[in-house]
């Protein structure tokens, strides 16, 4: 889990007073104790990241991770056409310029829907009743 803001700055703050990896994980721990204290080298990354960059924060968050670009809003509009006009649609004959797997996602975490199958059950005839109150005699 990352340390919130106010505990890198407390980190980095410490590590500047004490010169110490352990001083600093103890006022840590005294300070923080509902959380485990950080490592030396989270300590260190810190430290670092603050005299290169000037800051302690996460300067990566937002852009963190792979890009989204198999559910941009034109596939969604896509998806969401092809599915309107024929409800049917398999997601790898639709032609579409979407792979399998984004089809799926774009259709239950973007358009909130679920696919299901019908299954078809036995029709029920007149001899059904009798034998089914026979059968729970």
């Amino acid at each position: 889990m990352q340390l919130t803001k106010e505990q890198r700055t407390f980190v980095v703050e410490k590590y500047f007073q004490a010169k110490s990896f352990q001083q600093v994980m103890q006022s840590f721990q005294e300070h923080f104790p509902e959380r485990q204290s950080p490592t030396k080298m989270t300590i260190w990354r810190n430290v670092t990241r603050y005299r290169t960059k000037g800051t302690s924060l996460n300067l990566n968050k937002s852009r963190s991770g792979l890009k989204k670009t198999g559910r941009s809003e034109e596939n969604v509009r896509i998806v969401q056409g092809a599915l309107t006009e024929n409800p049917q649609i398999c997601a790898r004959k639709s032609g579409l310029d979407v792979t399998k797997s984004t089809f799926k996602r774009i259709i239950t975490l973007d358009l909130k829907w679920h696919p299901y199958k019908m299954h078809g059950g036995n029709k029920l005839v007149d001899n059904d009743l009798p034998r089914w109150l026979n059968f729970a005699q």
